[in-house]
């Protein structure tokens, strides 16, 4: 009889383990992280545009080289003149076509003064049989310009990637046609 009540106060204590271990409540299941993705604004930045005063203005051809200013080129009849202004336009007369483009100022230090990319250039097209080939050459330098210095003597170079140049100055030698 010993035996039985054992028996039956073993089975007595399992069931009570057993049953309060159904009542407790279950525990919730490890908390998962969820990534989230937060956007944030990425503004993009756009660059300040490179601006030099000493650029702006006025200024008459009063030279033009090939070759890195060896070659020089025969200037015939027509003053040739170029207008900068600070929004990165420019406009001039070859004294037979107006033209002009836009111009970017690159702010890196180049071999012959600081970087300059020029538009493309767009001009009226009248013949001027005196004026062609110097009219021709001027533009091939001009479209080609990569660098520009203005001296401390108020001459502003252009020169292109073969290296040959264009030299303005402020005080023209000759009246401006009007146009």
């Amino acid at each position: 009889m010993k035996r039985i009540a054992t028996v039956v106060l073993i089975a007595c204590i399992a069931a009570a383990i057993i049953i309060a271990g159904c009542t407790t409540k279950p525990s919730a299941p490890p908390a998962t992280t969820v990534p989230t993705t937060v956007l944030t604004a990425n503004p993009t930045q756009v660059p300040v545009p490179i601006t030099d005063p000493k650029l702006q203005g006025n200024w008459y051809l009063k030279q033009m080289g090939e070759q890195g200013g060896a070659a020089p080129v025969l200037m015939t009849s027509g003053q040739i003149n170029i207008i900068f202004d600070n929004t990165g336009n420019f406009q001039g007369s070859t004294g037979c076509n107006n033209y002009n483009a836009s111009y970017t100022l690159t702010g890196q230090q180049m071999f012959s003064g600081m970087g300059m990319t020029i538009g493309p250039i767009t001009s009226t097209s009248k013949y001027c049989a005196d004026n062609a080939n110097t009219e021709s050459t001027y533009f091939q330098i001009l479209q080609k310009t990569n660098s520009y210095v203005v001296n401390s003597n108020g001459e502003l170079t252009l020169t292109d990637t073969t290296n040959s140049n264009l030299v303005y100055t402020k005080n023209p030698a000759a009246p401006m046609p009007s146009f």
